[in-house]
């Protein structure tokens, strides 16, 4: 019996050592091994230990009672290059050339101004008698001006840009506009949103942040005339596939002009334009183009970027087509007459230009249309939560995360910088 229990302690012996060895093993592991094996929920705790001891907890608490952390108020201002502002327009008072002469210029196709965009164009003829300023009506397809010099363009929207390049050159600063798109709130001067700091002057679409393209302000510069024909000429360079048009161009156009030193973020941008297949795939590249962008709006001589809504105008379904004081023009009227297919327009009928002039006389708006700033702000408010979280899956994303920005050119990345 005693010979029989000898053995099987001896056949244990080795479960035993191969036990207290998996056990010395683990204690090694959790308590003696390199720094960079430690738990990440033991590192976690550390850093908001030492950063409880470094603010204190009561300075902690206070963060919560201000709306503003105290950096903000920190920020020096001083260098910044501010903007001289216009004068309000008032009561339909006039429009001081602070600026020089000023035109408007709206470039369309025969066939389509007949049967599109007549609503639009007449508040437009309204807004004008008002106004002093200089009008270029433009027939892309008989203009003998825009046949000279842009007979290369085939497609309508770069031929626009062309044909602006061409006529840019008769006015100081000139206002492109789409032609659906309507003045619906006339005590304004153009020259309020012209920015002097600046060459071109565009805005962000409040739905899905692309930089407009429709609608845009330009200064008679050498910058702003080859930035307008260089983008009429990535008609025959862009990518042959969903694209954006004139709009795709213009995100990376913008980039390349203001940020020539981004090379990779651009190389990256373009990457991306490039596999574009859809509306979803190419918001993709709008999204890259505005990160590589950032937070600045402003490049002095170049260009200036208004926020959303924040520019002289943006699209009227936004806010139901009501409008405010803040309010300008209203982008996206492609209708031959008031009340077109149910729609509930601004107005109760076609603005008159006989009755129009430096009085709000033949502006026939509906009353129930006419909102104040704090309404069209809570529906603007309503409509940007639902934006973000309607953003395109595949729109969503970070190019330095998923595409290289050192690989591909170390060690040479920075050398345009």
């Amino acid at each position: 019996m005693q010979r029989m229990q000898l053995c099987r302690m001896r056949g244990e012996r080795p479960l035993l050592y191969l036990l207290c060895t998996l056990c010395a093993c683990i204690l090694f592991f959790l308590f003696l091994s390199p720094q960079k094996t430690i738990d990440r929920g033991r590192i976690l705790e550390y850093l908001r230990e030492e950063e409880m001891e470094k603010g204190g907890k009561e300075g902690r608490k206070e963060q919560k009672i201000h709306k503003d952390d105290e950096h903000m108020a920190m920020i020096d201002h001083s260098s910044t290059l501010h903007r001289e502002p216009y004068p309000r327009r008032k009561k339909m008072s006039a429009c001081p050339p602070l600026y020089g002469r000023v035109g408007v210029f709206v470039a369309y196709v025969k066939s389509s101004m007949e049967t599109h965009y007549a609503v639009a164009q007449r508040t437009l003829e309204c807004y004008l008698k008002s106004v002093n300023y200089t009008v270029f009506m433009v027939d892309l397809d008989n203009d003998e001006r825009v046949k000279h010099t842009c007979y290369k363009n085939q497609q309508l929207f770069f031929r626009k840009h062309c044909a602006a390049s061409v006529y840019l050159k008769e006015v100081d600063w000139m206002l492109i506009l789409d032609a659906d798109t309507a003045i619906v709130n006339p005590n304004h001067c153009i020259e309020e949103w012209i920015d002097t700091r600046a060459d071109l002057v565009f805005y962000e679409r409040y739905f899905n942040w692309e930089i407009a393209s429709g609608n845009y302000l330009a200064k008679n510069t050498d910058f702003a005339r080859n930035f307008l024909k260089k983008w009429a000429d990535w008609e025959f360079i862009q990518p042959q596939n969903w694209n954006g048009a004139d709009n795709g161009v213009l995100q990376i156009h913008i980039l390349e002009a203001v940020i020539p030193s981004a090379v990779q973020e651009i190389r990256i941008c373009d990457e991306i334009w490039h596999k574009g297949t859809d509306y979803d795939t190419y918001m993709a590249f709008v999204t890259c183009c505005k990160m590589a962008l950032g937070a600045t709006r402003l490049w002095p001589g170049k260009v200036r970027i208004y926020r959303r809504a924040h520019g002289w105008v943006r699209d009227g379904f936004l806010a139901d087509d009501g409008w405010a004081e803040t309010d300008f023009m209203l982008h996206g009227y492609k209708a031959q007459k008031v009340g077109q297919d149910g729609w509930a327009s601004p107005f109760t009928e076609m603005p008159d230009p006989a009755k129009c002039g430096s009085h709000t006389k033949g502006w026939p708006w509906r009353k129930e249309k006419m909102f104040t700033v704090e309404e069209v702000r809570m529906r603007l408010s309503a409509f940007e939560g639902s934006t973000g979280k309607n953003y395109p899956q595949k729109a969503r994303v970070i190019p330095y995360l998923e595409y290289p920005d050192v690989g591909d050119c170390f060690p040479h990345c920075d050398d345009m910088v």
